[in-house]
């Protein structure tokens, strides 16, 4: 289905009923498809003063497109895990000390993540596995 302007005031119109029942102005950013026309992009930039994301944007440290490889998508999560063990390591923790580590620290950032997105499942056995190293 092709976007119009039609439907365009439409989501305008829910984005204004918002922002009077909440008090809050709407921060828009806009994510085009390629197939929609130029003269219709700049109209609706125009017309809402909003900015034009790309695809690569993140949103409270979430990818806001995921494509085809979700395993490249979430691999910072699993930087991020190692990043913290690596830390860690050069401290002197006791095993149960480790254990209150991982579970106060690793699985809220883990679970965050999954809170919203199904992860990969060869990423969340690598974490398992780094843990296990831990």
């Amino acid at each position: 289905m092709a976007a119009s302007w039609r439907e365009w005031k439409k989501i305008s119109g829910i984005l204004e009923v918002y922002e009077r029942a909440s008090g809050q102005k709407h921060k828009t950013t806009i994510l085009f498809s390629p197939i929609v026309g130029a003269e219709l992009r700049a109209d609706i930039i125009k017309d809402c003063e909003a900015r034009v994301q790309n695809n690569c944007e993140r949103y409270l440290g979430m990818p806001i497109m995921v494509g085809r490889s979700r395993y490249h998508a979430f691999s910072k999560i699993k930087d991020r895990v190692w990043q913290k063990l690596s830390n860690w390591k050069n401290q002197f923790l006791s095993p149960s000390g480790k254990e209150v580590l991982l579970k106060a620290v690793i699985q809220a950032i883990t679970t965050y993540y999954m809170s919203v997105f199904k992860l990969p499942k060869k990423l969340c056995q690598e974490i398992a596995s780094l843990m296990a190293k831990f």
